[in-house]
């Protein structure tokens, strides 16, 4: 929450940063215009007609006013919405990345344990079979350890699935 005030906070001072810069220079700009006014009105401006009136109705700077903070407001909520959409979108593919690396460290660690199971199975077996006779029995148990151990790894990772993919997981 403290990064959405933090991004209101940021949103509303550059809105009324742009605010004070704009009226000073509209403020410069009908200063200027006042000095040149008032130079060229003195010397064509004949005696006998009165000057112009220099107050005008304030409604278009209140407009303009208006206007100005109405387009801070929406870029403040389209902020708000877009940040709540990334955070949501960041939040579910962290959730995505941590679910496959668990997964895949848990199928790793079954795959490297069928892996020393058929390591130890053809060590067996090639020490028997340098040694003849080759006792049945013995290569017969070997391989039996080596298909138990593959068939708890094939459980292990049948018990540890990948996520579904952030395409259909994260809409």
């Amino acid at each position: 929450m403290s990064d959405l005030w933090a991004y209101v906070f940021e949103s509303a001072a550059w809105a009324l940063l742009g605010f004070v810069g704009g009226y000073l220079l509209g403020r410069a700009a009908r200063d200027v215009h006042r000095v040149a006014t008032a130079i060229t009105t003195e010397d064509t401006v004949p005696d006998d007609q009165p000057p112009r009136s220099r107050l005008r109705a304030p409604g278009g700077h209140v407009i303009l006013g208006l206007v100005v903070v109405l387009l801070g407001v929406l870029t403040v909520a389209q902020g708000i919405v877009t940040n709540n959409a990334t955070r949501r979108i960041a939040e579910c593919q962290a959730a995505y990345s941590n679910g496959f690396a668990d997964a895949l460290d848990a199928r790793a660690d079954a795959t490297a344990d069928a892996q020393t199971a058929l390591d130890e199975l053809m060590r067996a077996i090639s020490g028997y079979l340098a040694n003849p006779p080759v006792p049945p029995d013995k290569v017969r148990t070997a391989i039996g350890d080596y298909l138990a151990q593959r068939a708890k790894a094939e459980s292990e990772r049948q018990q540890h699935p990948y996520p579904p993919p952030p395409r259909d997981l994260c809409r």
